[in-house]
Formats: structure tokens, C-alpha cells, sequence
């Protein structure tokens, strides 16, 4: 029953908002059909799921965005539904859940004010295979525009909250929290158009409700290359757990690379992982290698675009069921890596339609005396924007 009433609720929400000539709807659905096969013992019959190539879940989602922006152009409000499943057996974020949804006001022509469960791009990252931001959670942020190019920000967040990239489920929130129990950040970027963009962006540890809500304390620092058309540059550095870096600090570099010559695009997306690990410790490492080599070509107009992945990760895995393109994680376990193949084609039906096959092969080694493990996904997938 509550699932119900929650689903139309969001309908009955929409469709009464719809009336108003200054609200704009747009989202998408992604999902599709895989056939997974595996050689691991406990698990090694043939399978067919439910599958979203790059939904960051095996299940596929559905979003829909809304904003609403007064006559006077200097405040509105947004949000975004969405639903999309882990496929866990305790699963429960099925249904349309609120991912984000805030007010904001502009004052003054520079100042910008966001409040409620705020998710803020500004300062978000960029690259393929980190691509964090910071500024989302339940609080306020205040952005200024002092001058062209120039953003800053300042954020107070009861509660980290991830609104832009996997399935959310608004917590419970307590009525009061301590202070040092909150997420602050600290954001500036400067974008000199053609040329560079740069990002520094800061955030406190949060440890409001624990587990559920908590965050790190994480420094980032971020520089485009805008000045070569065709040519995607991104260096990024991570500094995460900088309050506590001589005990458990991590200091990770993440590269995107990637270059257009007519039809045919290419690049490589890199990330080196270092941290520090106790010093009484004689089997944790401190560093981990990834690569992602890409290549694609776009025929017939760009309708058709076959493209292969290879991913090489010295010291990771995959990620559980993850099967998306970024779907792996860091172990730093010298004896464990994973190499993974992907070719696929994607459809392009028009400029919000897009139909993709693939087959995506894996071959893992977990650890020195563990034996490897070999996965395949046969998958069909489908992409319809609104």
C-alpha cells in the first residue's frame, strides 16, 4: 500500500504542477535484457536479467527532472524522481523515490541561494571515472558570481546525500544535529573560456546518522584543458581523508583523455590510487592501477556507432553485479586484477532515442591463491530521453 500511494503521489504531484507554464519536465528511461554467464562455482548456470548499460545498477532507471523558474527569472525550484533498482533481496528503491528537490533565489544579480535536499553541479567533476561532487546533501548553499568566469560556493549539509548518480532513499533526519557532525564545503572554480577551467573544492567528514549519511573529509582539485577543440583533457587529484592522513589518508590521481578526428573518437581514461596503510601492516599495499583504452566510430551519419572498452585494473575487481563501463573497485591487493573487453553498437534513432548491443567480458584474478574468475554479459539495451 505505501508503495502504491507513494507512486501516486508522484503522479498527482506532476500532473498539478504541469498546469504552470514555467515548469519544465525532461528525464529518461534506460534499461534492457542481459545474459549473463560465469564460471564460479557457486553460481555458474546461465542467467538472464534485467539490465541498464550505464544506470550504475544491473536493474536499469527512470528519472524525472522538473524545474520551475518565476517571471522575474531570480528564483524557481527543481527536482528529480527517480527509480532504479540494485536487485539486492532487501532492494527497496524500486519505485520513484525523490532524488533531490530545493528552492533558489538570486539576489543581487551574483548571489544564488539553494535550500532543501540540494544537488548543485557547478563544481561537480568532470572525468569518466571519478566524477564526484560535493555540493549535494539536505542543507544550503550559497554560490557567488562575483565576477564572469568565477564561481564560489559555501555549503552546511545536516546529512551527505548522493543525489545525482545512484538509486536514493531520503533518510530519516533527527531533529537536531551537533555541529561537527556536519558535512561544510568550500567550492571555487574559474573558467577562462577556450582557454582553462580549474576547480578546488573542500568538504568536512559528516557524520550524521552514521553509516547511512556519513562522507569522508575530501579535498579535490580539477583542471580542464579548454584551448584544443575536439580534445577532451581532465586531470583531476583527490585528496580523501585529509583530517586523518597519517593513519588512513588517500591520495588518488584520475585522468580523462579524449580526441575527435571526423568519425573516429579515441582516448584513455587513467586513475592511480595511493594511500597509507598501517606500518606494523606486511600484506596491504599502497597503490593500484587503472586503464581504460576506448575507441569508436561513428557511421552512416552517426546513426550506427560500434566502439570497444578494454579496462585493465592492477590492485581492483569488478564490482560486484555492476556491469556498467565504470563498474569496478580498488582492492590495492597486488595479486588481484582484472581485465575486461567490451565491444558494442550503438543505434542512434534519432536525438533521444538510442538502442545499444554489447558483449562485456571479464576475467578477474581476486587474489594469489584464489582462483579466476571469468564472467561474460551478453546484453541489449535501450535509451528513451524526454
Amino acid at each position: 500500500m505505501k508503495r502504491i500511494l507513494c507512486v501516486v503521489l508522484v503522479a498527482v504531484f506532476a500532473a498539478a504542477l504541469g498546469f504552470s507554464q514555467e515548469l519544465r519536465f525532461s528525464g529518461y528511461v534506460n534499461s534492457g535484457l542481459g545474459f549473463w554467464v560465469s564460471n564460479e562455482e557457486d553460481n555458474d548456470d546461465p542467467q538472464l536479467m534485467v539490465y541498464g548499460v550505464d544506470s550504475e545498477r544491473f536493474i536499469g532507471r527512470f528519472r524525472l527532472n522538473g524545474a520551475y523558474t518565476n517571471a522575474n527569472q531570480n528564483a524557481g525550484a527543481a527536482f528529480r524522481f527517480q527509480a532504479q533498482g540494485t536487485g539486492g533481496a532487501t532492494d527497496s528503491g524500486n519505485l520513484p523515490v525523490l532524488s533531490f528537490g530545493y528552492g533558489w533565489v538570486t539576489l543581487a544579480d551574483m548571489f544564488t541561494i539553494k535550500a532543501g535536499l540540494v544537488d548543485d553541479s557547478v563544481w561537480a567533476t568532470a572525468d569518466v571515472i571519478f566524477d564526484d561532487d560535493q555540493t549535494e546533501g539536505v542543507g544550503m548553499l550559497l554560490r557567488a558570481t562575483p565576477i564572469a568566469g568565477l564561481d564560489l560556493g559555501v555549503g552546511a549539509y545536516v546529512a551527505s546525500y548522493g543525489s545525482s548518480g545512484n538509486n536514493n532513499i531520503l533518510p530519516v533526519l533527527p531533529s537536531q544535529f551537533a555541529f561537527d557532525e556536519a558535512k561544510y564545503t568550500f567550492n571555487a572554480a574559474y573558467t577562462m573560456d577556450s582557454l582553462f577551467r580549474l576547480m578546488l573544492s573542500a568538504r568536512t567528514a559528516n557524520e550524521a546518522l552514521g553509516n547511512s549519511s556519513a562522507q569522508t573529509a575530501q579535498g579535490l582539485a580539477e583542471f580542464r584543458l579548454l584551448a584544443v577543440d575536439n580534445l577532451t583533457a581532465i586531470v583531476i587529484a583527490q585528496l580523501n581523508r585529509f583530517d586523518e592522513y597519517s593513519d588512513t589518508g588517500e591520495l588518488n590521481f584520475y585522468q580523462t583523455l579524449g580526441y575527435r578526428m571526423g568519425d573516429l573518437g579515441f582516448g584513455l581514461n587513467a586513475a592511480q590510487y595511493t594511500r597509507n596503510v598501517p606500518s606494523e601492516s606486511t600484506t596491504a599495499n599502497d597503490f593500484a592501477l587503472r586503464l581504460n583504452p576506448w575507441v569508436s566510430f561513428a557511421l552512416n551519419e552517426g546513426k550506427m556507432v560500434p566502439r570497444l572498452d578494454l579496462t585493465y585494473f592492477m590492485g581492483g575487481r569488478q564490482d560486484g553485479q555492476n556491469y556498467h563501463r565504470r563498474g569496478f573497485a580498488v582492492t590495492y591487493d597486488s595479486d588481484s586484477y582484472v581485465i575486461n573487453a567490451r565491444p558494442s553498437i550503438r543505434f542512434n534513432l534519432d536525438n533521444r532515442t538510442s538502442f545499444e548491443i554489447g558483449d562485456s567480458f571479464y576475467y578477474g584474478k581476486p587474489g594469489k591463491d584464489i582462483d579466476s574468475v571469468i564472467t561474460n554479459v551478453i546484453y541489449a539495451d535501450i535509451t528513451v530521453r524526454f
